[in-house]
């Protein structure tokens, strides 16, 4: 069934070594320390086909066994990363992926579970730059104030007792961000570039300050009647990429307090694959995923997820961000309002999605594990649904074709 064939594809790989690698520590470790097995790299997808590998599977700026959002999308063995949360820098490794084949990131918004192993990924990876013929595309949000300035507040909208951070210049965008980004690591970067050289004296810098730079990044502009207080206006697709594997096109999402939060989908020879990020069920990724091959939503157990604050002095607030910004798992009523809401199966069904990939999960815990919550949004999308799990690999083809609806009972 599915969940055999994405375990096969992870596990064949690891499996001796892992069991050699626990013996060894057996043996040799010492009765005073206790030591747990390393993960070893797996094998890459193969070089032909589309396959999803889930790097990241985590929700929110909260420590835990998995990491935070990010997603690699394998065509014909060429790479593109959606989104870069903590923990993309060693999972990306552990998956067998190589740097060599990215050909572009794209950042669905500038929340820190999406963007904080951005640096760190193009940083670490320098050896593995293809330098000279590898040039990355970096999709992302522009700034909040693209469209006329905000007023004093920056558009978040003025609190007692709260004064903007970095207040001249407090909404950047990804451009800013990796200026910035650049600009706090300058000592490390220009000890680098004058202790690290290549056979032909360049030196080791991805900026573009001496030679060619690793990235081409690209800040998305928002329709001219989007602002922080019209997040999502009803829009079409703009295309935002293309080479030879993949076109990509977007639309905003609707994730407050977040502006501008993108939607991306990816059509190939092989089909189509939609990224929702994170956002409520809105009318643009409607229009973004009609009858996508694919849908990667975002999905929150509504009910757990208000639970784990209830009590403490964020518990408002973060109703109102779950509430607000998220996907439920499945459909129910806004105890604010009782307004009807949408679970992620049922918009699967409206967007007319053949399958249904289960990303950025929260709350992570042993209650809202993979079972449950694909046995939950199956009961209002036919189609194959999957939970994922840190570093599951997905041929999409073969996942598209179970229609035997294992997660359902």
């Amino acid at each position: 069934d599915l969940h055999r064939l994405i375990r096969r594809q992870r596990q064949m790989c690891i499996r001796d070594s892992t069991d050699t690698q626990s013996k060894s520590l057996k043996s040799a470790t010492p009765s005073y320390l206790q030591r747990q097995a390393k993960r070893v790299r797996a094998t890459p997808p193969p070089r032909d086909g589309m396959h999803l590998v889930m790097l990241g599977t985590r929700a929110g700026p909260f420590p835990s066994l998995r990491a935070a959002t990010s997603t690699a999308l394998v065509v014909d063995g060429q790479v593109y990363v959606i989104d870069a949360g903590s923990g993309l820098v060693q999972r990306f490794y552990e998956s067998g992926l190589n740097f060599g084949d990215v050909r572009g990131i794209f950042i669905t918004h500038l929340h820190s579970d999406h963007v904080d192993d951005l640096y760190p990924f193009v940083n670490v990876n320098f050896p593995n730059w293809k330098y000279g013929k590898q040039e990355i595309a970096l999709v992302g949000p522009d700034r909040a104030d693209s469209n006329g300035k905000l007023g004093d507040d920056a558009g978040f909208g003025h609190l007692p007792n709260t004064k903007l951070i970095h207040a001249e210049d407090p909404t950047p965008g990804i451009k800013e961000l990796m200026q910035l980004h650049f600009a706090a690591n300058a000592y490390d970067m220009n000890n680098a570039i004058h202790t690290v050289r290549r056979a032909d004296d360049h030196p080791r810098d991805l900026t573009g300050t001496n030679g060619q730079g690793m990235l081409n990044i690209m800040a998305l502009p928002a329709p001219k009647n989007a602002s922080p207080s019209n997040m999502s206006p009803v829009m079409n697709p703009i295309q935002v990429y293309q080479d030879d594997y993949v076109k990509v096109t977007a639309a905003l999402a609707q994730h407050p307090l977040v502006y501008p939060a993108w939607s991306y989908r990816f059509d190939t020879k092989y089909g189509s694959v939609t990224f929702s990020g994170d956002t409520a069920p809105n009318e643009n990724l409607l229009r973004l995923g009609k009858n996508t091959d694919i849908l990667i939503n975002e999905v929150m157990d509504v009910n757990a997820a208000v639970a784990v604050f209830a009590g403490t002095p964020l518990e408002k607030t973060m109703t109102t961000q779950i509430l607000d910004g998220h996907t439920a798992i499945i459909s129910g009523t806004d105890p604010r309002n009782r307004k009807a809401t949408l679970g992620v199966g049922a918009f699967a069904t409206k967007m007319g999605a053949k399958g249904l990939v289960l990303n950025h999960i929260w709350p992570d815990n042993e209650k809202i594990n993979s079972e449950y919550l694909q046995t939950t949004a199956g009961r209002e999308f036919k189609g194959p649904v999957h939970a994922s799990e840190d570093l599951d690999v997905i041929n999409i083809a073969e996942f598209i074709q179970n229609q035997g609806n294992t997660h359902k009972k």
